[in-house]
């Protein structure tokens, strides 16, 4: 008699919010002007609210929690257009449902990020070459070095010969190919695997481009051998 007294008071006061709950409707959610996002379902018991949610299926890492009863209605605030949440509703002991929805809109643009490979330099940012008139030293002589030398690149005019000159300086003030200074200023670079061969003024500007028949034209260059990317 007295267990059975027992129990009965504990059912009397066992709090709604702890008894098992049955979804008997939803879970359903509506977008308001604002952006906020509410979301509502019915329980056949009074119990506590609570939606959890987040942008992956298996991280639902916020929360939110709404009031005691058989309606529920919770407001999630702070969320993304043009992205999918993933969500379950129940109570802080309880989840019921899941569902997932996806807010209208642009999904906001993720920063650009070099890549680097370990080890490696970032690579140099591409430049555009200056007017021919400026990295051509003797204008006159650029129609005959391009008919007689242009045709070594491919270069489709006197023009667009003077830039791959220009460009392979570059790679020379890089470090990437062999460089000579003799005592008069004059630089000459060499790339043995392409076997392209250049000669420039004090000044920068070109003298000629092109590859010679002999493998052992650059060897036989005046000047001493330097790194361009090492002098101060």
């Amino acid at each position: 008699m007295k267990k059975l007294l027992l129990l009965g008071l504990l059912a009397v006061w066992m709090p709604a919010g702890l008894s098992a709950a049955t979804l008997t409707a939803g879970p359903a959610w509506s977008a308001e002007p604002n952006g906020n996002v509410t979301v509502r379902w019915t329980t056949d018991v009074a119990t506590g609210s609570r939606v959890q949610y987040g942008t992956a299926a298996n991280k639902l890492d916020q929360r939110v929690d709404g009031e005691l009863g058989l309606k529920h209605a919770v407001t999630l605030k702070g969320l993304l257009p043009g992205t999918t949440y993933f969500y379950t509703v129940g109570t802080a002991r309880q989840a019921l449902a899941t569902n997932s929805f996806t807010l209208a809109g642009d999904a906001p643009a993720k920063p650009e990020t070099a890549t680097v490979k370990p080890g490696k330099p970032d690579a140099p940012a591409a430049q555009k070459a200056p007017p021919t008139r400026q990295t051509w030293g003797s204008l006159p002589s650029l129609q005959d070095h391009f008919d007689r030398h242009g045709p070594d690149f491919k270069a489709k005019d006197p023009d667009d010969y003077a830039r791959m000159a220009w460009e392979f300086l570059q790679r020379g003030k890089r470090g990437e190919v062999l460089v000579k200074i003799d005592d008069e200023g004059v630089m000459r670079l060499w790339d043995p695997k392409s076997r392209a061969f250049a000669a420039y003024n004090r000044d920068g500007t070109t003298k000629t481009y092109f590859r010679p028949n002999s493998r052992d034209y650059f060897d036989r260059q005046p000047g001493n051998l330097v790194k361009l990317n090492e002098k101060k």
